[in-house]
């Protein structure tokens, strides 16, 4: 097996770890523990803990890239960027794992510089994702041209960053169609006036 198809799989088991027991228990054993090898078997790919889970980091946003670019392809005019946005929400369990383990490397870095700095770079890489979209669909006409596409991508974030993080914290949760109801509506304020947004079918 190639050396990052194995730290895939390392990558891969601390994923599982930290979704059922939470990033603070993911340690190197228990990593280990979790693929049936030794210690030095996962410090053989990556040295210390910190490393892992920068690489597991990366890990989620090439997931959401890939799920972005995905959601995207049978798409056309302003419901990519429906799709796109799509692919934040934890409607189903990988996107519910993906999130799980975003929420964990972000409390995690809170006061690690290093893996802030790191946490907000993944960030900004998906959201000039947004910006370009954006960016398109003005230039295509498909959204209105008073919008400020660098702004309006920190919203949209904003906004299924939200609805995902009430997906984990409320007990009433909203449903998948729920979420997808509220950015479809919101979508549809940006291409026509305001006061002409449909309404969320609550």
């Amino acid at each position: 097996m190639a050396q990052n198809d194995r730290r895939l799989e390392v990558s891969a088991a601390a994923w599982r770890v930290i979704v059922r027991e939470g990033l603070d228990r993911a340690s190197m054993r228990a990593i280990a523990q979790e693929m049936n090898c030794t210690t030095g078997v996962v410090t053989h790919y990556f040295r210390n803990k910190q490393e892992l889970i920068l690489f597991a980091l990366h890990q989620v946003t090439e997931r959401l890239r890939g799920r972005m670019e995905s959601a995207i392809a049978s798409c056309s005019g302003a419901d990519r960027l429906v799709a796109m946005l799509s692919a934040f929400l934890p409607v189903d369990p990988e996107q519910l794992d993906i999130l799980k383990v975003w929420v964990a490397f972000l409390g995690y870095a809170v006061g690690r510089e290093q893996l802030m700095a790191e946490h907000q770079q993944s960030a900004g890489q998906l959201r000039q994702v947004v910006v370009q979209e954006l960016v398109m669909l003005q230039q295509q006409q498909e959204i209105r041209a008073d919008i400020n596409p660098e702004i309006e991508a920190n919203v949209l974030l904003a906004l299924v960053n939200g609805i995902s993080l009430d997906t984990l914290i409320q007990s009433q949760r909203l449903s998948p169609e729920r979420q997808a109801a509220i950015l479809h509506s919101y979508v549809e304020g940006l291409r026509s006036s305001p006061d002409l947004r449909s309404p969320v079918p609550f």
